[in-house]
């Protein structure tokens, strides 16, 4: 592992359990049984793979959001061994549990809603009740939670929010939490799609990655050509300062420049786009080379635990003030990113040989992005 002075913060309010279930061939009709299928499964959540990946990469990680208390025994564990700080909020019920289901030659993937009796029943699979009421309190609690340690009041921290919100939990949660997060100082990386994501741009992110179905609604179209993506991109930037917009397996578009993503034999893609972002994350802001973070101007620190404390607490329904700001335009134009996307797409195609969303081996991102 390599070290780095970079904190990076992951915030993940939709965790998983992800499952691959592997078929020995493709389902012939309605009823047919498989018996004794081969699995695999792993913790997992957009923010959660990403973290893992950071910290493999040597990265000091803290990772926190919404965490089931009836099965977070494998996340627990999962991040100890990986020395990720644990911010969690423990809500009653079950994480979700997703699956990967896969065939030589196809595959299906089944995602569910996170917490979905949130506010209207039970929090997770069976747990008990959680009022509407609370969960603005309960979303307070995750920001709090995450944005108080002493650690983040550092200039040199990254928050990196990534995934869906459970249903129940506001759409405009994303843009208070860039808003708080800015104003605290930290770069703040925003990976997530739909309405949170279009109110979150607002609150100018440093780097978004949608992909290109996104798209649709946050610019009004899908991006299908060069220069669909050149548009896209140009409108994004409108926002947010860096603009990344996965192409499914032929690679990805890094402010506006394409970069080809390696052959790989693919087993699941659960965590391709995680691995990626967390790589490009390592590379711009942590300890990889190309140090883009650098030329990232930030807010002023609040270095005062009390004052960090007071920030970190405000009720959910303020925060708004900042949230017509728009990000600063760091990027170095004469640069381009295209030796950290190298990178990036090396380690989310390596992602795909992995089932469950388990993290590649290094040597194998090494080795597709030498290639290149």
């Amino acid at each position: 592992m390599e070290n780095t002075d970079t904190r990076f913060f992951c915030l993940c309010m939709s965790p998983a359990i992800d499952a691959t279930v592997r078929l020995p061939h493709a389902p012939r009709g309605e009823g047919e049984i498989f018996k004794d299928v081969a699995e695999d499964e792993n913790v997992g959540g957009k923010a959660v793979n990403v973290a893992r990946w950071l910290a493999i990469r040597g990265a000091e990680v803290a990772c926190g959001g919404l965490l089931g208390e009836d099965n977070d025994r494998p996340f627990v564990k999962e991040l100890a061994k990986y020395a990720i700080e644990d911010r969690f909020v423990r809500v009653p019920g079950a994480t979700r549990r997703n699956e990967m289901i896969v065939w030589p030659g196809g595959s299906v993937k089944l995602n569910r809603a996170a917490f979905p009796g949130l506010g209207n029943g039970t929090a997770g699979t069976g747990g008990t009740d959680v009022t509407a009421r609370a969960i603005d309190a309960l979303a307070d609690d995750v920001l709090s939670r995450l944005s108080g340690s002493s650690k983040m009041s550092r200039a040199d921290a990254v928050a990196v929010l990534s995934g869906s919100l459970p249903p129940a939990v506001p759409k405009d949660f994303y843009a208070k939490a860039v808003a708080l997060l800015k104003s605290l100082g930290l770069t703040v990386v925003l990976d997530a799609s739909g309405e949170a994501m279009k109110l979150a741009l607002d609150a100018g992110p440093d780097l978004i990655k949608p992909n290109a179905e996104e798209c649709e609604a946050l610019v009004g179209f899908v991006p299908d050509t060069p220069e669909g993506f050149a548009r896209a991109t140009a409108l994004l930037r409108e926002k947010a300062a860096h603009v990344v917009i996965s192409d499914g397996g032929s690679g990805a578009w890094f402010d506006g420049e394409f970069v080809a993503a390696p052959k790989v034999d693919v087993t699941d893609t659960t965590a391709a786009g995680d691995t990626l972002l967390a790589e490009l994350c390592w590379r711009m802001f942590g300890g990889g080379t190309g140090k883009l973070g650098e030329h990232i101007p930030r807010a002023k620190v609040v270095r005062n635990a009390d004052a960090l404390a007071g920030v970190a607490s405000r009720p959910f329904e303020e925060g708004r003030e900042k949230l017509g700001e728009r990000a600063s335009r760091p990027f170095d134009e004469g640069r381009g990113m295209r030796e950290e996307g190298k990178w990036a797409v090396a380690a989310g195609s390596a992602a795909c040989t992995m089932p469950g969303g388990a993290p590649p081996p290094v040597e194998l991102v090494e080795r597709l992005a030498g290639e290149r």
